[in-house]
């Protein structure tokens, strides 16, 4: 008896095939789309995000030309708006070939997932003990920029 091949079968809601099987698949973390970072992007970067997984085929790093974003349906202005986005919240970046014009080169990044303050893991937190006013504060207490930012501001004003 010869062997059959078995191919991947997902559940019929997420395939669009009669017989569910799909050569290619992408999975998505319960993490991901629970992430308040995720969250915050707009729904079509959310989706180009996916469709760049799948064009990745797994791979880190991967080309993604103007043309696989038609074949999703993304205009090129909005997929420039997407990546744009996706680039500065941390989920990708990329290194343009324009000028020698082939597709750009991008890569996912896992920059979003650092805490959104990681400059002040580089730097002293700042430090007040007494206001200008003469008011005492408690004990020697760490204060972040935007407080040292609000405390300067009102001192100005007195």
């Amino acid at each position: 008896m010869s062997r059959r091949k078995s191919r991947p079968t997902i559940v019929p809601w997420l395939s669009a095939r009669p017989d569910n099987q799909e050569k290619r698949f992408i999975q998505i973390g319960n993490s991901l789309l629970f992430s308040k970072v995720f969250q915050e992007l707009h729904a079509g970067a959310q989706h180009l995000y996916f469709c760049m997984a799948m064009e990745s085929g797994g791979k880190q790093e991967f080309q993604f030309p103007t043309s696989a974003a038609k074949k999703y349906g993304i205009s090129p202005s909005s997929f420039w708006n997407y990546v744009q986005e996706l680039t500065e919240k941390g989920f990708i970046s990329y290194s343009s070939n324009q000028n020698l014009r082939k597709p750009n080169i991008y890569r996912f990044s896992m920059q979003w997932k650092l805490p959104s303050n990681t400059a002040s893991l580089f730097r002293p937190e700042a430090m007040a003990t007494y206001s200008k006013s003469g008011q005492k504060l408690d004990k020697t207490e760490r204060i972040d920029d935007s407080l040292a930012i609000q405390i300067s501001d009102k001192t100005k004003h007195n």
